[in-house]
């Protein structure tokens, strides 16, 4: 039977045919529209969306630092120009438009930060300062809601503000060091320019109005800020008595960033942010902090951070708990004496919040004060790779233990657990220690320490006194109530120093026993200068005697034009203050302070120089050395 449609004049078999041919012509246009126009589609948005995110990527790059830097300097010109309790309202009117600023641009970073090839550990960085800008605009509002009340809670809050601040400016500048190490400069060069530049910014900062009571003099705001960042601690002028609460924070935060080096912060603060750093940036990192391997240089700087952090917070609480609180009109004053003495003796800075030191009278019979900043002092000078390495002993021997009780297969262990240069500078430093403390206790038992009545007294002040001059700079006594023979050894304790990779300065520990090692090797007629079973190198030799024979150069150039430009001090006192700056100690005859503005340039050319090491500053200007193709005749030389 053949059905009739009145409009269609075709069988139901040939509306099917053509249903299926009118399907397949969409089909066909489906297909030609996805392949020439919603693929086209597709690739271009993605197209436009990555480079937009490319865009957005870079522009915050670049907007970032820029902001940050304009929010630490409104920061800086409220903390220098104002009283800290006060709650500017045009301080909020600029600061809140640059807050909600940061929201978006760290929101559009992290977000964009996805088309980059970075580490997990990049993305949850990036993701860690989108969540502070938002808190940081919290505690803006906090500190505004205050309205500059003299409370606790204001202080905390205003300075976790100014912290914050800082942390993104310095988490923004960081970022920079990438373009410095694609040029390929000198590391040596690029370590000391960064500390010439955080000594001209801690000038700056201690000439604020708020940093000082009365003012001060330019000459005498480097020298102070050259002292914290070369980890020194002498003194042109008062540190309790001539600057404010502001002026000491300063100070601390030199000490702080002198004692482990500027380019170790920013370093881990650029890798985080990058979650990866380039092979020269692991170079210079390598050199600073005297890693072995490139491959663990970023593990190494986190690890100094930390330990550092972890003893000044445990030195704190020691010294904290050792004081009386009657000493202390607030609690605020006695955590600040707390943190900034833990930070000032673990860095061997020597710098105190008191007008006379741990010579006030005080603090002056308090052992176990005395005693916890001498551990503290010794922790910092004995150098990052030392306690590392003690610590991975430690660490094998008590897992060996355990071992052993549980019953355990033990694992191979290492034929060399403890390097040759940790036990070299532990002997050094233990005979230092002993033979000082021995010799301070016999040479000032009838004078400075006829004042400790207790004979524990009389031994916490002798090791005190054969830790401090390792370049800590603390005193507990009238240094120039010490015998002549006792200064005498503190030149040489001073001009010893710590061991190297640490706080401290000074020709170091290693460099003193390779030379006493060779001059052994010598008298006895050996051919090779050989410790701990161990042949040491002749490279590590010929540094030891071209570092002893620079420091004593240098200084004695210092110590000449001193005794020109300030002929009425005596010889003996312009040493000891020369010794004093070029080891980084600190400890002053009370010349310093007296001296002319030229011998203090001097002076603090001979701390930087003491600080950046004198090698160090020399390869930094030196050419690099030719390949040399010939051979000259080996003949000896008569002496």
């Amino acid at each position: 039977m053949r059905l009739q449609f009145p409009y269609l004049k075709f069988s139901p078999e040939q509306a099917g045919q053509h249903l299926k041919n009118i399907i397949h012509h969409i089909a066909v246009i489906y297909r030609w529209l996805k392949r020439n126009i919603t693929d086209r589609v597709v690739s271009q948005s993605r197209y436009w969306v990555k480079h937009i995110l490319q865009l957005a990527y870079r522009i915050s790059n670049i907007v970032l630092p820029v902001g940050t830097l304009a929010a630490f300097s409104l920061m800086v010109y409220d903390f220098g120009f104002h009283p800290f309790y006060s709650s500017l309202p045009h301080l909020h009117t600029y600061l809140f438009p640059l807050l909600t600023t940061f929201k978006v641009l760290f929101i559009i970073r992290f977000a964009s930060g996805f088309i980059e090839l970075k580490k997990w550990r990049a993305h949850a960085y990036s993701f860690g300062l989108v969540l502070l800008t938002f808190y940081l605009h919290h505690i803006a509002q906090t500190v505004e809601a205050l309205q500059g009340a003299n409370s606790t809670d204001f202080l905390i809050r205003k300075l976790l503000l100014y912290a914050f601040i800082t942390f993104l400016f310095v988490t923004e500048a960081s970022g920079l060091l990438k373009y410095l190490y694609r040029r390929r400069q000198n590391t040596a060069f690029v370590f000391i320019i960064s500390f010439a530049v955080i000594i001209t910014i801690g000038a700056l900062l201690l000439l604020l109005p708020t940093a000082t009571v009365k003012g001060i003099s330019v000459i005498d705001a480097f020298f102070t800020s050259a002292s914290a960042v070369c980890v020194t601690g002498l003194t042109v002028v008062n540190t309790a008595a001539d600057f404010t609460s502001v002026g000491k924070i300063i100070i601390l935060l030199l000490i702080q960033v002198g004692g482990l080096g500027i380019m170790t912060f920013t370093g881990l603060l650029a890798y985080l942010a990058a979650g990866s750093v380039s092979f020269h940036n692991q170079v210079a990192l390598k050199s600073m902090v005297s890693s072995n391997r490139i491959s663990n240089v970023i593990s190494i700087v986190g690890r100094i951070i930390l330990v550092t952090l972890f003893f000044e917070a445990l030195g704190a609480l020691l010294i904290y708990f050792s004081l009386e609180e009657a000493i202390f009109n607030r609690q605020v004053e006695h955590i600040f004496f707390s943190v900034f003495h833990a930070i000032s003796a673990f860095c061997n800075a020597g710098f105190s919040t008191l007008p006379d030191g741990l010579n006030e009278p005080l603090v002056k019979f308090n052992y176990p004060l005395h005693l916890v900043i001498a551990l503290m002092i010794v922790l910092g000078g004995m150098g990052f790779p030392i306690v590392f390495n003690i610590f991975s002993y430690i660490r094998r021997k008590a897992s060996a233990i355990i071992n052993r009780i549980l019953g355990n297969p033990m694992p191979e262990s290492a034929t060399r657990i403890v390097q040759v240069n940790s036990k070299l500078a532990l002997w050094t430093s233990l005979i230092l220690l002993v033979v000082g403390t021995a010799l301070y206790f016999g040479l000032e038992y009838n004078a400075s320490l006829r004042e400790h009545p207790s004979t524990i007294g009389k031994i916490v002040t002798s090791i005190f006194g054969s830790v401090t001059p390792r370049t800590a700079g603390f005193n507990t006594i009238n240094l120039q109530a010490l015998t002549l023979p006792t200064i005498m050894i503190y030149l040489l304790l001073m001009w010893i120093g710590a061991s190297p990779s640490s706080t401290g300065g000074g020709i170091k520990t290693t460099t003193i026993a390779v030379a006493f090692l060779n001059l052994r090797a010598i008298i006895t007629g050996n051919s090779r200068v050989e410790v701990f079973r161990t042949q040491i190198s002749e490279t590590s030799i010929n540094r030891a005697f071209a570092i002893i024979l620079i420091s004593l150069m240098i200084m004695g150039l210092a110590v000449l034009l001193i005794s020109v430009a300030d002929s009425q001090f005596g010889l003996l006192e312009i040493s000891f203050e020369t010794f004093s700056a070029f080891s980084t100690v600190g400890l002053s005859l009370g010349v310093t302070p007296k001296l002319s503005v030229g011998s203090k340039i001097i002076l603090i050319v001979v701390m930087f120089i003491g600080r950046v090491g004198s090698l160090t500053l020399l390869m930094a200007f030196a050419a690099q050395p030719k390949k040399q193709l010939h051979q000259y005749p080996v003949e000896e030389i008569m002496y």
